[in-house]
């Protein structure tokens, strides 16, 4: 029995001790309400966006200069502008505890993948990723209050928020940044992901429909005299201009690309029509053909109904999300 005591007196002290050192983790909560989106810039593939993200932590935040910039415990990723509008910070006294409530509401422009190849057709996907840059993955115990947080935007012009995915996450630098003390970048972080969808059918016809109007210019002119040649290649190279001007315009909201786009494509039938009824006129004059009501007939509903066929069918091929 003294044997068993004398254990008992060794060990107690041992598990007093290991229980004394056990420490708590903090509990940061992290919230998100997005007010606006606008000015998605498929050039710059960027994006502009007003939102507000609060802290609401059990202890004070160690950071230098926090009460006056949030940013200077939050990076959002890939930004290239940043200004914080509005900032609070409060001490709530709750007996022995304290909560300490950090906002800022934030105007961003950011960096963002824009897939344009489908474009008028295409589907975007918006992502804000807020990393806590002050501390290592780990420190805290992060939760997100979806309660009051707000992902879908009050605002966003001419698109229609899909569903909105809002999530922990941890981001890894693979890097230590030369620090000696850690092996590893690793900071807890916050991602928004926006899907965004919008009817498109309309811009479609907005930026195509004088290009389609350049081929059917085109086309009539198989009905043109032959022995008026030089009008029936005036109207066939004015056609060719609109249809380049056409491309120009479209151009100027896309970024330059190494892929074929729907534009693209409807451009390239559409030039190679063209030149096919460019080629049909100069043969017509150079073997002098007689002119044949029929035969012109033929060949302009043919190729009308051949160019009808290869637009809709890659029309359809990039609007079918």
């Amino acid at each position: 029995m003294k044997i068993i005591f004398l254990i008992l007196y060794l060990f107690i002290p041992l598990i007093t001790f290991s229980n004394s050192s056990i420490t708590v983790k903090d509990t940061l909560k992290i919230g998100v309400y997005v007010d606006n989106i606008y000015d998605i810039n498929y050039l710059n593939s960027s994006f502009k966006t007003i939102f507000y993200v609060w802290f609401v932590s059990n202890k004070e935040l160690k950071t230098d200069n926090i009460n006056k910039d949030v940013s200077n415990f939050l990076d959002v990723d890939k930004l290239i502008e940043y200004n914080s509008l509005l900032i609070e910070s409060n001490v709530i006294n709750k007996g022995a505890n304290y909560k300490y409530y950090y906002l800022n509401k934030i105007n961003a422009t950011i960096l963002n993948n824009l897939d344009v190849s489908k474009f008028p057709f295409d589907v975007q996907k918006l992502k804000i990723y807020l990393e806590l840059n002050t501390h290592y993955k780990g420190d805290f115990i992060v939760l997100l209050d979806k309660t009051n947080s707000k992902i879908k935007p009050n605002f966003i012009d001419k698109w229609e928020v899909g569903n909105v995915n809002f999530k922990y996450d941890s981001k890894n630098w693979d890097s230590n940044f030369g620090d000696i003390l850690n092996e590893k970048y690793e900071l807890d972080a916050i991602s928004i992901n926006i899907p965004l969808h919008r009817e498109s059918w309309t811009i479609y016809w907005k930026l195509f429909v004088v290009l389609f109007i350049s081929f059917f210019l085109t086309s009539i002119s198989v009905f043109i005299p032959n022995k008026n040649s030089e009008q029936k290649l005036s109207l066939i190279v004015g056609s060719l201009f609109t249809a380049i001007g056409n491309k120009y315009i479209t151009e100027s909201y896309l970024p330059i690309s190494d892929q074929f786009n729907l534009s693209d494509k409807l451009h390239l039938i559409t030039f190679i029509f063209i030149a096919f009824f460019s080629i049909y006129a100069i043969f017509e004059q150079r073997t002098k053909l007689k002119d044949d009501f029929k035969k012109d007939f033929f060949v302009f509903i043919t190729s009308i109904l051949i160019y009808i066929l290869f637009i809709s069918l890659t029309t359809y091929s990039y609007s079918d999300n």
